[in-house]
């Protein structure tokens, strides 16, 4: 092997493990029954620019919009898991933030997450420990969200 092939080589493998490393940001499920994660949508947080003023950012999908096209997905045939016939608001959801002030993690969810559940999703989203705060708020709580406001 020639060393400009050696270096091409080394360089490829750099690349893959940052990538591997990249932290990511969007959105998640819980599934109780099979202690997965499903319907995961997520970005690479560098890929995610701030909006304006605003303190965070995260993918711009709504669990909702995201159940409502997996739920009309599932009734064409082309998605398998029934789940998405029922309410999103009903099943352990929550989203990954990030803070422009000190580059922290939120992992905003319901009282429901567990420390097992969070290292699926620290695993899921390539997040360090050191740097994610969970964050429970009423809106990620089972049977809340924007289908009650609506």
């Amino acid at each position: 092997m020639s060393e400009q092939e050696r270096e091409e080589m080394m360089k490829l493998m750099r690349d893959n493990f940052d990538f591997q490393d990249e932290p990511k940001l969007g959105i998640f499920w819980y599934d109780e029954n099979e202690d997965v994660l499903f319907g995961v949508l997520k970005a690479d947080a560098r890929d995610v620019a701030y909006a304006g003023n605003v303190p965070r950012k995260t993918v711009s999908s709504l669990h909702k919009n995201w159940w409502t096209k997996q739920k009309m997905r599932y009734r064409a045939g082309k998605e398998k898991n029934r789940i998405y016939e029922g309410d999103y608001t009903k099943i352990p959801r929550g989203r990954i933030f990030q803070r422009k002030t000190d580059n922290v993690f939120e992992v905003m969810c319901g009282s429901w997450m567990t420390e097992h559940i969070m290292e699926l999703v620290i695993d899921e989203f390539d997040l360090q420990t050191q740097n994610v705060e969970k964050v429970i708020d009423e809106h990620w709580e089972i049977g809340h969200g924007w289908s009650e406001e609506f």
